[in-house]
């Protein structure tokens, strides 16, 4: 009974994490996007969604780190976030193994596109870009990207991650983050098949193990919106096309060009994350 009992609260911790965790994504997402629906609804040429996105963000991230009422758990909240601050050394440590490792996995995104051949209609999304200008455009993508940065940090990395690490160790909490992250996305996003959940996981592993010798996901929730920014705008099609080819012969020339920009970007990957190492003693 006793063995049945500490297996039994093992799994409490995870479910308890993981509720957590979707609720911070869940309740701290909303309001930005909400505004920027508005925004897209009414006076589209001014974007006015930043404002109050921006105020959300701040206030959420505040409450989310123990600021403010109530005071009773605001050491947990704190605790739960991990947002320490850090030196600057440990910043561009943190940077370099962070773009290193993000790239890579990135470049396993286009190497799954080319594997499967994703077709242009699942990176689609339902926002038409056509009519609005292109500050609004912009702003929509700042929103998106830093929302996705801040808010899912703060919950897969931060509220859901620390008790299943503090209860399970760091490989199973990053495991279970991972495949809850990818599962968030693969049920909406029509791209996100599960050929798609070893990239997904791969993004996890770089954000957990930053947060681990960083002992903060501050850079994991600046990097998370910068190759957000970057990124979108080429799977919307907005400055670009997604590679994606029904020719053979480009589609291996592909294959092989992805699998050696992998393979240099895993060892600047290793490299960055021997000097983060060092930079954390």
């Amino acid at each position: 009974m006793k063995t049945i009992a500490r297996l039994w609260q093992r799994i409490l911790v995870v479910i308890r994490a993981v509720i957590l965790g979707e609720l911070v994504v869940t309740i701290g997402g909303a309001p930005p996007e909400l505004a920027l629906i508005a925004n897209l609804r009414f006076l589209p040429d001014v974007p006015w969604m930043l404002l109050p996105a921006a105020v959300w963000l701040w206030l959420c991230w505040r409450f989310l780190n123990g600021d403010g009422p109530p005071r009773l758990g605001a050491a947990r909240r704190r605790e739960l976030l991990r947002a320490q601050p850090l030196s600057g050394a440990m910043w561009r440590a943190a940077l370099l193994f962070g773009t290193f490792a993000l790239t890579a996995c990135l470049c396993l995104a286009f190497l799954t596109v080319t594997l499967v051949r994703t077709p242009m209609s699942a990176f689609r999304i339902g926002i038409d870009f056509a009519p609005l200008p292109w500050w609004t455009i912009v702003s929509c993508l700042i929103v998106i990207s830093v929302t996705a940065g801040v808010i899912e940090e703060a919950g897969f990395r931060g509220y859901m991650l620390r008790p299943i690490q503090q209860r399970h160790g760091w490989i199973v909490a990053t495991l279970i983050t991972g495949f809850l992250f990818f599962l968030d996305h693969h049920l909406s996003h029509a791209y996100a098949t599960w050929a798609f959940l070893p990239f997904f996981m791969s993004i996890s592993a770089a954000h957990a193990m930053l947060v681990r010798r960083t002992g903060s996901i501050k850079p994991s929730a600046v990097l998370h919106s910068i190759f957000d920014l970057a990124v979108i705008p080429v799977m919307y099609g907005l400055v670009a096309r997604m590679p994606v080819s029904a020719d053979d012969a480009i589609r291996r020339r592909m294959l092989l060009i992805e699998s050696l920009v992998l393979a240099v970007l895993a060892a600047g990957s290793w490299w960055s994350y021997r000097r983060l190492a060092v930079s954390g003693e």
